[in-house]
């Protein structure tokens, strides 16, 4: 590429530099995949409402363009068009050093005189005589933004954005805007080229657009407010849900205390009845050692009544004596010994079985959702999301322990269950 030669002007334009989104001057310009430029501030803007996808549709010609995991901070850079706003803002920003070294004349008359102002909608530099007929054609030229071309080497004001000139006709601003075509065009562009299409005024098109982004900005505004009502709204039902969810916590609790403490009840109701049998079992053998003991304490004492060493002197009455306490000795003897009354009751108390209520009879119940033909009376459907609600299983405490085969609980042995045979 030849390097520019010293002195050669740069252009000044910013005719193709400016974004589709914010018609403004490119910053760090990005290309797509179709090709199109825009600010890569502008797409990261773009993609905010478009996070839930992985690519992005180009605004102008809906070409998609993958996104990889950073989205737009990975796409491509125009090189090209970034060196060419770089170019512009440096003659821009050489703007003032460049007028006074110039001394721009004036471009309104021919006398070639050094310009004083500059008339930012005529895109023109006058001198001050031209400047004060600008000033007093008021029918003409009302409404122009005329600036001193002092206070623009100052950098006191920025001239405003010239009206952009017609490519066709240099001379001629684009002061109308074709529908057809969807451009701005200056007047002999509409009388050779755009004679038969839908003509307004630039003035009137961007009124339109200024009411249609008014409306729109409206309608977004409205929007944001519905969505932020209905995100307090969220935030409302989910403390409501809650509470529900707290209350189904409490419900649950209470149902298994309730359960326990029918549970230890009968729990208790059990061991006192195995507490009495127990007594019952132990007052049986108890009886049993008891009379055993009884038997040789009777045995003992007429042993030593009839056990003497003056044997040889019984006679008469004494004889008597001691033959009965013998007679009484013998009948002890020949009474039989209970052996089996104790494994007997042994036996009774080895059939007393605890018999285990059906597991299932211990849920607590479930969480299922109301069906909204059976609400509690008096509950009105309408409006109303599907309510948890938690169905307690209460049963009787006897169906809780009852036997898996009959249902019922199974009598309790007799308190005499030794005097069977």
């Amino acid at each position: 590429m030849a390097e520019k030669q010293e002195g050669e002007d740069v252009p000044v334009s910013s005719q193709g530099l400016t974004c589709p989104l914010c018609l403004d001057i490119f910053d760090d310009a990005t290309l797509l995949t179709c090709g199109h430029t825009f600010c890569r501030t502008c797409l990261r803007k773009y993609d905010l409402s478009h996070q839930d996808l992985d690519h992005m549709v180009c605004p102008l010609c809906r070409t998609v363009t993958k996104l990889s995991a950073n989205r737009v901070d990975d796409l491509l850079t125009n090189v090209t068009v970034n060196g060419l706003v770089d170019d512009y803002h440096d003659a821009s920003s050489g703007g003032a050093n460049a007028i006074l070294k110039m001394r721009q004349k004036c471009t309104v008359c021919n006398l070639q005189v050094e310009a004083i102002a500059f008339c930012s909608t005529c895109d023109a530099y006058m001198c001050d005589q031209c400047c004060v007929g600008h000033k007093q054609l008021k029918l003409f030229f009302e409404g122009h933004e005329i600036v001193s071309i002092q206070d623009i080497i100052e950098g006191n004001v920025k001239p405003g954005r010239p009206s952009e000139k017609c490519s066709a006709h240099r001379q001629e601003n684009k002061d109308m805007f074709c529908q057809d075509c969807k451009m701005r065009v200056c007047f002999k562009c509409v009388i050779i080229d755009h004679r038969d299409h839908k003509i307004k005024s630039h003035q009137d098109f961007e009124k339109e657009m200024q009411v249609k982004v008014s409306d729109l900005l409206h309608r977004c505004k409205a929007k944001k407010s519905d969505l932020e009502k209905n995100i307090q709204n969220v935030e409302t039902h989910r403390d409501e849900a809650h509470t529900a969810f707290q209350l189904l916590r409490q419900n649950v609790g209470l149902a298994c205390r309730t359960k326990v403490k029918r549970l230890e009840d009968n729990r208790r109701v059990l061991i006192e009845k195995i507490d009495a049998l127990e007594r019952s079992f132990n007052e049986a053998l108890n009886g049993l050692k008891s009379n055993d003991r009884q038997m040789i304490k009777s045995i003992c004492s007429s042993v030593d009544l009839v056990d003497n060493d003056r044997l040889g002197c019984l006679e008469t009455d004494s004889l008597s004596a001691h033959t009965f306490l013998c007679e009484e000795i013998n009948g002890l003897l020949k009474e039989v010994i209970d052996q089996t009354s104790a494994a007997t009751i042994k036996e009774k108390a080895n059939k007393q079985k605890f018999k285990p209520a059906d597991d299932t009879s211990l849920d607590l119940g479930n969480i299922s959702e109301t069906v909204l033909g059976q609400l509690p009376p008096g509950q009105s459907p309408s409006g109303q999301l599907p309510t948890a609600r938690f169905l307690n299983r209460t049963r009787p405490l006897g169906e809780l322990l009852a036997s898996p085969r009959t249902g019922t609980l199974p009598p309790p042995p007799p308190p005499a269950c030794w005097d069977e045979p």
